[in-house]
């Protein structure tokens, strides 16, 4: 029986396969042969995922498949914590966070209780508009999806149980004109709201984000195009050329306005 390729194995391989790649960037072999050594490679990185300590039905370790720890708080990490799920990428040689952070949405009813009280509350809306402020502030992450256990269809048709701190007896919830314009509001703001339909497929859905993140950011995370020192000391002495050519034509521009300036004077 064969046995299976490390991953250092197949990082040696994608090495290759990526400078392959850059000389003849129009081979569709090669770039065929990229993407399935780095779809291989991306599963067998090992993968932590931080949940929020306050998360109602959670998504565990048995869903995910990955360990599940709870989110390091600011004590700790010296960062205010933000989202609901955060990924951390190892394998020998490297680690760092998964660009992509998740805010998970669901609710017992078509799983749409948790993000119709957090869109259409003003208090709720507000503090969730804090949240994505921070997202944007914090350097571990370049991207925040909502995924929503639910159909856009059962968000804009979900009645909630309570209006205001009244039981909702009339079934009376915001128009579906607000609940479209919130979730606009959030796409303007650059945070996708993925509808799910169920929590399997929101489950799904988020590794399936992990895994294209990886996929994705192989070169940054191999480290692929990294200018060798020598090379950079290179790039920097020709900068410091440029600079001074750049300097002395913009001395030789103002002394020939200088001129210019002399011979148009009035005698």
């Amino acid at each position: 029986m064969a046995s299976k390729k490390t991953i250092q194995a197949y990082e040696s391989e994608i090495k290759e396969l990526h400078m392959a790649l850059k000389e003849y960037p129009d081979n569709e072999i090669i770039q065929s042969k990229l993407n399935n050594r780095v779809g291989s490679w991306a599963k067998l990185i090992n993968i932590t995922i931080f949940a929020a300590q306050n998360e109602q039905l959670p998504w565990g370790q048995e869903d995910l498949g990955y360990p599940v720890r709870p989110m390091l708080l600011k004590e700790k990490s010296g960062i205010q914590q933000v989202g609901d799920y955060q990924a951390y990428y190892s394998a020998p040689g490297y680690a760092g966070w998964v660009g992509v952070l998740v805010e998970r949405k669901g609710g017992k009813t078509k799983g749409c209780e948790d993000l119709y009280s957090t869109l259409m509350g003003a208090e709720n809306c507000a503090r969730f508009y804090r949240e994505i402020d921070r997202f944007k502030e914090d350097p571990r992450f370049t991207q925040m999806v909502i995924i929503a256990e639910c159909t856009l269809n059962d968000f804009l048709l979900y009645n909630p149980p309570f209006n205001g701190k009244e039981r909702n007896i009339n079934h009376i919830g915001a128009n579906v004109e607000a609940r479209r314009g919130k979730i606009a509001s959030l796409y303007t703001r650059v945070i996708p709201v993925l509808f799910a339909g169920t929590r399997k497929n929101a489950i799904e859905l988020y590794k399936s984000l992990i895994r294209q993140w990886l996929r994705q950011n192989y070169s940054s995370i191999l480290k692929l195009d990294v200018v060798p020192y020598n090379d950079y000391q290179e790039l920097l002495d020709k900068k410091s050329i440029i600079e001074e050519k750049k300097d002395r034509l913009e001395a030789e521009y103002q002394a020939v306005c200088g001129a210019l300036g002399a011979i148009n004077e009035p005698l």
